[in-house]
This record gives structure tokens, C-alpha cells and sequence, in this order.
């Protein structure tokens, strides 16, 4: 080998380990931490929790496939339609706060905004440009956010359903954290994460299935879901929650990632009617039924829920599923036009009035350019 061609090999070596230097970069930061001390103690007399782990109440729930290779076969069969063709179209959501009413904003997958008689209340917020303990590798978004968090205004508490990645990120937490003085709403186990990302305990309330925090005239109710956690190997160590929003001015139901199970009447019974319903329809896969919503499910849960005008999330923005991308919402008002079960699809940082729906716009048809692939 000539001394060029060692030069050029070692060159290429040398930037190949810069690379994985840098997409290993923070990685055990954003992985969080294991609970302990008293929030340990907590946890185990929950009666979601034994053997070391987090439980759902059904038995026998299948939180891996048996084999990953009929999913990798669905994700090559689907590679050109995963991605949108072309640009989505979003709104800035950079407007005073609502005083009054229940209005919901959607900044794409799970990440909501929700206004209730003035309270403002930050669901599941995720801003980062990946959904991955790096910012070097794994899910980027489809679509720019709708808004900073610098210019999203006043937010009175942050509610995060679970530690997955797509729902609770690192980065944003560490700046509504510093910007805000919010309250962090989030399931048994889950403040470990916040502890170590500088959040103030003080500002930190963990909650089991069942119990509530009042932020202001809201009251925030955690209630079982079927799912699981885990941010590295270790699976189950903090709770997963969907959580109640419930105020004079109106209820919302926010299911967080969650599969179909039969307790959604319950649900009802315990804190219904709903005004809005904030339903998962995207990230399905027959492999993953037990722990994600297919778009009929969602349909089926909201029904039971009497749940009101249903939301799609946890859709449009990153591509974590074989299905295509706008597959989800299709499915869905085909089941809920069925069903009867009303339902309004926003842009990406729209405003929604709970009390004034606007007419179903089909904008997802309009996504018709090229899109490069990044």
C-alpha cells in the first residue's frame, strides 16, 4: 500500500471513530437514572409493581415480537411510503395564551399543548431534532417544530405519560426546566430521569394509577395504560401512565402510548364524559398489538371512553412503524365515521377550539412534492 493510500485509510478510520465518538456523546445522560432511596421504596407498594418491575394488569402482554424479521421485511415492502411525499405543512403556534375555554394545539406526535380555563399544561413534550438518546443517530423528525420553547409562553405543569424516548426527551425537559416554572406531572419512577437532568425536586410529582395533583382549577389523574419502559436494556422500571385532565371548563383524556385493553369503561365510569380524547393511531404493527393502538382501537377505546371529539397523535412526525405515513389517519376516519365517533385532524401547531371544531380539512392529501431523503 502506498503512503497516500495508508494516509487516506487512516484519514477515513480516524473520521469514522470521530463519528461514533460524537453519536456516543451525552448518551448516558439522556439514558437517565435508576430509582432509589425513598422513590424505590414508593414504588414497591404499588400494586402495578413486583419482582423488581413495573407490571401491566393484564397478564401475558407481549411488550417485544417473538422475531423481528417479518417487521424488518414490512419496513423494506414500505421503505417509499413511510415518509411523507412531500413537505408537511405546519402553523406557527406562537400566539398569546387562551384565558379561557379548553383549546388544544398539536405540535406533532404525542407532544400537545393543552389550555383549560387558563391553565397550560405541556403533554409528553418533545423538541429535539431525533427521538434518541443521541442527537447523531436514530428517528429525525419530518417537520420543523411549530414554536421555540423560549416563545411558547407560560406553562403551568409538564405531563409525561412514560421514559421512552419519543415522549421524553432529555433536551426539552432540561430547557422547560430553566425557562418555565413548571411542575413536572409524571408516572412512579420517572422523576430518577429529572433528578439527574437538573430538574428541582421541588418541582417534580410522581404519581401511581389513580392518583391526581391540582395544577391550579386542574386536576391531573394518572390512570393505567399497557405499555412498558425502559430508556437502555433494562425494561420496566418506572410506570407508564395515560392521565385525566379535568377542570370546570372542560376533560380531556390523553392516552400516551398505550395498547387496547378493557378497561377504558372503567375510565369513563371513574372521570368521564370527555370533551376531547387525544388518541395514539400511529406506530402500530400487528406485532406490537398488545402495547400500541391501531387506528380502530383508538376509535373502539374512544367510544368506550365517551370520549368526545377525538384527537389523532402520535402520528406524522417520526417514522417508528412499517406502515405508511399517512395510513393512520385514513384508517382512522374510515372506523370513525362508522363507528359515529366525531373527529378533527389539525396541521402541526394549529389551535384547536374544543368548543367550536373546525370542519375536517384532508391536508395530509394536499403532502404531494418530493421529499429528499435525509
Amino acid at each position: 500500500m502506498s503512503r497516500i493510500n495508508r494516509l487516506a485509510v487512516a484519514a477515513g478510520a480516524a473520521s469514522a471513530l470521530g463519528a461514533l465518538a460524537a453519536a456516543g456523546r451525552g448518551i448516558g445522560a439522556a439514558m437517565g437514572a435508576r430509582p432509589d432511596g425513598a422513590r424505590l421504596e414508593r414504588m414497591r407498594r404499588s400494586p402495578q409493581y413486583r419482582a423488581g418491575a413495573f407490571h401491566n394488569r393484564r397478564r401475558g402482554v407481549a411488550t417485544l415480537p417473538a422475531t423481528q424479521r417479518e417487521i424488518l421485511e414490512r419496513y423494506r415492502a414500505n421503505t417509499e411510503t413511510r415518509r411523507p411525499p412531500g413537505p408537511i405543512p405546519v402553523v406557527s403556534a406562537h400566539r398569546e395564551p387562551a384565558a379561557s375555554g379548553l383549546h388544544v394545539t398539536w405540535f406533532g406526535h404525542a407532544s400537545c399543548l393543552v389550555e383549560i380555563d387558563g391553565v397550560r399544561l405541556l403533554l409528553d413534550p418533545v423538541w429535539s431534532e431525533r427521538c434518541s438518546p443521541s442527537q447523531h443517530v436514530g428517528p429525525r423528525r419530518l417537520h420543523a417544530t411549530p414554536v421555540s420553547l423560549e416563545r411558547l409562553g407560560r406553562v403551568d405543569a409538564v405531563v409525561i405519560s412514560h421514559d421512552h424516548y419519543d415522549h421524553l426527551d432529555m433536551a426539552t425537559i432540561q430547557t422547560l426546566a430553566d425557562t418555565t416554572d413548571a411542575v413536572f406531572v409524571v408516572p412512579l419512577g420517572v422523576g430518577a430521569h429529572l433528578d439527574v437532568w437538573g430538574v428541582p425536586s421541588r418541582r417534580v410529582v410522581e404519581r401511581d394509577w389513580g392518583e391526581s395533583h391540582d395544577v391550579g382549577p386542574v386536576r391531573v389523574t394518572a390512570v393505567e395504560a399497557q405499555h412498558f419502559s425502559g430508556r437502555g436494556l433494562r425494561r420496566d422500571g418506572t410506570l407508564w401512565a395515560s392521565w385525566v385532565l379535568a377542570s370546570p371548563g372542560g376533560t380531556v383524556f390523553f392516552s400516551g402510548d398505550t395498547g387496547y385493553f378493557d378497561g377504558y369503561a372503567q375510565i369513563a365510569a371513574d372521570h368521564g364524559p370527555f370533551d376531547v380524547s387525544l388518541m395514539a393511531v400511529g406506530a402500530y404493527d400487528q406485532a406490537w398489538r398488545d402495547i400500541h393502538l391501531d387506528p380502530e382501537e383508538a376509535v373502539r377505546a374512544t367510544a368506550e371512553l365517551d370520549g368526545g371529539l377525538l384527537v389523532p397523535i402520535h402520528w406524522c412526525t417520526f417514522v417508528l412503524a412499517p406502515h405508511p405515513w399517512a395510513e393512520p389517519v385514513q384508517r382512522l376516519l374510515t372506523a370513525a365515521t362508522a363507528a359515529g365517533v366525531p373527529v378533527v385532524v389539525p396541521r402541526v401547531g394549529d389551535r384547536l377550539d374544543v368548543a367550536a371544531p373546525p370542519p375536517l380539512e384532508p391536508w395530509w392529501e394536499a403532502v404531494a412534492a418530493p421529499v429528499p431523503v435525509r
